[in-house]
This record gives structure tokens, sequence and C-alpha cells, in this order.
């Protein structure tokens, strides 16, 4: 796929530099080539593409201060930040504090995952063992996660956390681990765990949806009606996202793709407001190249990709 990578910029400065010194076969530094000669090189086309990318990067760091009014939620927070002329002037906490105490449980469990698979492969395992005594530990001084959740969960987290340390300490002092431990372990509480996250998915969502809203009544009518909405996470979006849902029960499901969009790669609220100009350069763009101020935000090649697919796709993109 062909994207404008904004990560690989070089200064003006350093490109022109570089074109002093790379030339086609037979030209001395400094020297152009006819436009009858051979074409240039590919690391001189590296150069061109770089500075042409430069040019694109001056426009949307001073569109940084242009934008009035961006919504920022980093995945995991439930908190919404808002970004005026790229300044971050508020936070809105969320009103839930014992997520913190779930995301720890679940953190646990993919420690727990993560070392038997690592028992089982073997690859070090004199360093795994280690690592399965020193979690063992840990989980056991983490049953404290269980306390200062609601009542209907401090149950089923403490028993999620025991029979976690209790496999855990078996490992520890086997030295090895079965393919098969992990789910033998946590299967019987399935439940549980299903129980656990449907009342945490329910506190985020409405701390989400709490947030956005208070951000929509702060925020003048017309410039809520033109706000972007971004959902920061990792480089990996995962599907059916909390921050997402909550997104479209303020904004409406067909904001997915228009004003409420999932942003890869971007951890910080001050990173969310340089994209939120990305955001809007690109839709400019869009505008000013095909006409369509959506375009950028789809794969140049895009509608090869949908002919040849039968159609758009990852939807949580974006709804057709």
């Amino acid at each position: 796929m062909i994207r404008i990578d904004r990560r690989q910029i070089v200064s003006g400065a350093a490109v022109a530099a570089l074109m002093t010194q790379v030339g086609p076969p037979g030209t001395a530094p400094g020297q152009e080539s006819g436009g009858d000669g051979p074409p240039p090189p590919a690391d001189r086309i590296a150069a061109l593409n770089a500075e042409f990318r430069g040019l694109y990067s001056a426009n949307r760091d001073e569109l940084v201060t242009a934008v009035p009014l961006a919504a920022a939620t980093l995945i995991g927070t439930a908190e919404i930040g808002r970004i005026e002329h790229g300044r971050i002037t508020r936070v809105y906490p969320a009103a839930t504090a014992w997520v913190a105490r779930v995301k720890g449980l679940l953190h646990a469990l993919i420690a727990l995952q993560a070392t038997g698979a690592r028992l089982v492969r073997g690859t070090d395992a004199a360093a795994a063992r280690h690592d399965a005594t020193r979690l063992a530990g840990m989980l056991e001084e983490s049953t404290r996660l269980a306390t200062g959740l609601p009542d209907a969960m401090t149950a089923a987290a403490g028993r999620v956390l025991a029979a976690a340390a209790t496999l855990s300490r078996h490992w520890a002092e086997e030295g090895r681990a079965t393919a098969g431990d992990t789910r033998a372990a946590l299967a019987p509480l399935q439940g549980d765990l299903e129980s656990i996250l449907d009342q945490t998915g329910a506190a985020v969502f409405a701390d989400v949806v709490a947030g956005l809203r208070a951000f929509r009544d702060d925020s003048r009518p017309e410039d809520w009606a033109s706000c972007l909405v971004l959902v920061c996470g990792p480089p990996f979006g995962r599907r059916d996202s909390i921050e997402v849902a909550a997104g479209m029960e303020v904004l409406g499901r067909d904001a997915l793709g228009k004003r409420l969009l999932y942003i890869d790669n971007v951890f910080t609220l001050d990173a969310a407001a340089r994209q939120a100009a990305g955001c809007v350069a690109d839709r400019d763009l869009g505008t000013d190249i095909f006409g369509d101020p959506l375009r950028m935000w789809r794969d140049l090649l895009g509608d090869t990709s949908r002919r040849r697919a039968g159609g758009g796709f990852f939807p949580f993109m974006g709804v057709d």
C-alpha cells in the first residue's frame, strides 16, 4: 500500500546536502545532468521524495496551531483530552477509579500466558523458569487487586488471580509447562472472567460517553460540529473498540471515518494534537487534489482495492 509516511521526514538542508553529493554516473558532485542523460539514480529520487514530504510536513506543522478544536482519548484511560489550537487545555477524567485494578488483573493474565508459552517453547528454559518463579510471587501479591473492586466482582477476581498464582507456582517448581496448562486452569473460571469484562466494559463506556458529552457541552456548537474525535492506540487496532463505540453513541454511527477516527501509534495527547493537524492536512489535500475530502483517509490505491476485493473493508475505519 502507498501511504504518505510522515515519520520519514528529513530537513530541507539535509536533502540539499545529499543532492549535491549524489548524481548520475560520471557526474561530478554539484553538477546537474542534462535532460537527455540517463535517469537519476534511486537515491536521488528518494531525496526528492523526502523533500516533497518535507513540504507536506511544513504545512501540517503550521496546522497544529490552526485547528481550533479536537478531542482525543488514549485507549485504556477513558479520559478525554481537549485540544485547542494545538494545546491540551483540559482533560476530562474518568469517574471509575477501579478500572485500573482490572487492567492489572488482565495484565497478570497476559504475563501468565506469555511465561507458559516460553516454558513450552524452551528457547531459554532457565530464564523462563526464573520468570515463572518471579511471576508466582507477583501474582500472590496481586491478589490485593481484587480489593477495591465492586462487591459483585471481588470474589470473581480473587478466584482468577488465585488460579493464576497456583499455576505459575507449579511451573516454577516443575521447571516446565505443557501447551494446555493455561487453558485448563482458566476454563472453569471463564464465567468469572467474562463477568469482570462485562462490568468493566459498561463502566468504561459510560465514562467515555460522559467525557465526550461534557466536552461537547463546553464547546461552541459551530466548533463541535466540525470537531474531530480521535481514538488513539497501538499499531494493531483491535476490532470492537469500546472507545469507538462510545464515540458513536455521542456522534452517531455515521461519524465513523468522518469525524470519529482510530489513530494508531499515538500514545500521548501531544502526539494526538499533531495527528489532528495531520488529519486536517489530509482532508484539505483530498479536497484540493481529488475533490473528495475523505480521499486521503483511504489508501491512495484504495479504488483498485475496492474493485479487487469486491467492496470496502476495515469497517472500523469508516462506514461506506
